[in-house]
């Protein structure tokens, strides 16, 4: 899985780019099917901003968050961007499951009707 690092108006370190590289490879545990990642630091004045963009197959995220420091604002979107494909991994799954079994997820309500039904009385 290629990770693409870019830096506009600034440079990391050997070191740094390590860490952030090795970092974003635990995207891959959250979601295997993922292709690319590109990474964005850009500095301006006093902020720092970066931007995850991770490809994978047929869904696309993007995380943005900028900080006082590089390494704050790429923890920072690296968290959103594991949340986001958890998010979109479960809705996946929880369609899926729905497709597969019409009783249990068709309905939104669990499986559950909204309302028990009336006996009608004797």
């Amino acid at each position: 899985m290629p990770v693409r690092i870019t830096c506009r108006n600034m440079e990391l370190s050997p070191e740094m780019h390590d860490k952030v590289e090795k970092k974003a490879h635990k995207l891959k545990k959250f979601f295997d099917k993922v292709d690319k990642i590109d990474i964005i630091f850009n500095a301006e004045k006093h902020r720092h901003i970066c931007e995850i963009n991770v490809h994978a197959g047929h869904f696309n995220t993007t995380a943005i968050c900028e900080n006082g420091s590089d390494i704050a604002a790429y923890e920072k979107a690296l968290k959103t961007a594991i949340r986001q494909i958890k998010e979109s991994k479960d809705r996946m799954i929880t369609l899926k499951q729905a497709s597969v079994n019409p009783d249990k997820g068709g309905n939104r309500s669990g499986g559950r009707m909204a309302r028990p039904p009336v006996e009608a009385p004797a």
